[in-house]
Order: structure tokens, then C-alpha cells, then sequence
């Protein structure tokens, strides 16, 4: 794989970095839990996971999801080797190096329909290793490194999709509107919410423990500058 000028993510919990031809055994783990997930869930509403689910019915099925985890590795070959990098692909892990999922922000603004349209994010964390709060962390430090450069984020999620929902809520975003169609998830609707800048770092658990300490920052470097 060619050198990449990513600079590692470490979050209190995880690092998120670039994906490796060596993580495919583990990929392939992922996604087969994914289908598995979805299997047992179906009749709760479960919603698609499209980059790796694959209908049960599907003949040949294993070698279908192995043929996606390969598909899912080449584009992120492909991506980080982009000039000027657009998408950011990237595998999250525990601090032993585990992969445990994936966080991807689409970069650079394109318009869509005459409006501006600001990135795009999507993830996963495998079922075994839900409910801890990793999706959301693992959010946060891929999303500070796209406010580094730019002002929103705009992002779509499936209108039942409960957990997508509540962590684009939890890192500060809002629901704009509604797609009838959507290029995301084989033409199903889709909400659609925005992030700003200052709601994502407003929403920080940092922020929530010290909500005062940039403003005593500001205070203080001005009275040093008055002396």
C-alpha cells in the first residue's frame, strides 16, 4: 500500500487510521456478523447495512459478502491515493490494534441541484462489540479532522434508522429535510441533517464537563495583552 499523510486519530478509547491489506480475515469477520445481525433482527425493523449486508436468499451468499469486503478494501486503496484526497475511509480500532469497524467522511463540497453540499459520513462498528458507545466516539475524531477544513457537514440517514439518528443528534446535528429518493441505500428516502461546526463542538462531552473554559481562555489572553 503507498504511504499515506493521515495522521492517526487517538480518542480516549480507540484510534482511527487507514485500512490494510492485512485487515481482510477481520473484515470479512465484520461483515459476516453484519449479515448474521440482520438475520436475527429482521422482524424488529433491523435497517440495511448496504456496503456489506446481503439478502439471505442470495445464492453463493459467503463468497457475495467476501467479494464486498474486497470491493470495500480496493476503494479505500483507491482513495487514499486521490490528489487532493477526497474520502477518508478509515478503519477504527481498539488500542491493541483490533479492527472493530469503519468511519468514512467524504471531504470535499459538490453541488448538488444548485446548493452546496458539504461531505458525507458513514460507519459501522460490529455487532459484537455495539452498545459501548464506539461508533459515536470514533465519529468525533474523524469529524474534528473535517472541521479543520470546513464549516458543515451534511448528512443523510434512513428515516428509521434510530442509532444513526440519535449520534448524528449527539454530535450536534439537526434534521434540514427529507429525500424521497437518494443515491444512498438503492433509492430508499432519506432524512437529512446538517452538522455545524460550532454545534459539533458545543455537543463535545468536553465542552458539556467545562462549558466555560474557552471564555475564561479568551478573558485571560486579553488581559495579558493589555499589560
Amino acid at each position: 500500500m503507498s504511504t499515506s499523510n493521515f495522521i492517526p486519530v487517538k480518542t480516549a478509547r480507540l484510534v482511527v487510521d487507514e485500512f490494510r491489506t492485512s485487515d481482510f480475515h477481520r473484515l470479512q469477520e465484520i461483515a459476516f456478523n453484519i449479515n448474521h445481525n440482520a438475520d436475527e433482527h429482521a422482524k424488529d425493523g433491523y435497517c440495511p447495512f448496504y456496503t456489506f449486508q446481503v439478502d439471505k436468499d442470495t445464492p453463493d451468499r459467503d463468497n457475495v459478502i467476501r467479494g464486498k469486503v474486497s470491493e470495500f478494501l480496493i476503494r479505500a486503496e483507491k482513495e487514499r491515493k486521490q490528489e487532493p484526497r477526497s474520502t477518508y475511509r478509515m478503519a477504527v480500532r481498539l488500542p491493541d490494534g483490533k479492527l472493530i469497524g469503519n468511519v468514512t467522511v467524504d471531504m470535499l463540497p459538490i453541488d448538488e441541484n444548485g446548493k452546496k453540499i458539504y461531505g458525507d459520513l458513514g460507519y459501522f462498528i460490529d455487532p459484537k462489540y455495539g452498545e459501548h458507545g464506539y461508533a459515536t466516539e470514533a465519529v468525533r475524531g474523524l469529524v474534528h479532522h473535517f472541521f479543520k477544513q470546513y464549516p458543515k457537514l451534511d448528512i443523510t440517514a434512513h428515516p428509521a434508522n434510530k442509532f444513526s439518528r440519535k449520534l448524528i443528534e449527539r454530535i450536534g446535528g439537526k434534521q434540514v429535510g427529507y429525500k424521497e429518493a437518494s443515491h444512498y441505500g438503492h433509492g430508499e428516502p432519506r432524512a437529512i441533517f446538517e452538522v455545524h461546526k460550532a454545534d459539533f463542538y458545543r455537543s463535545s462531552p468536553f465542552h458539556q464537563k467545562m462549558p466555560n473554559l474557552l471564555t475564561v481562555l479568551v478573558n485571560h489572553k486579553a488581559q495579558n495583552n493589555r499589560r
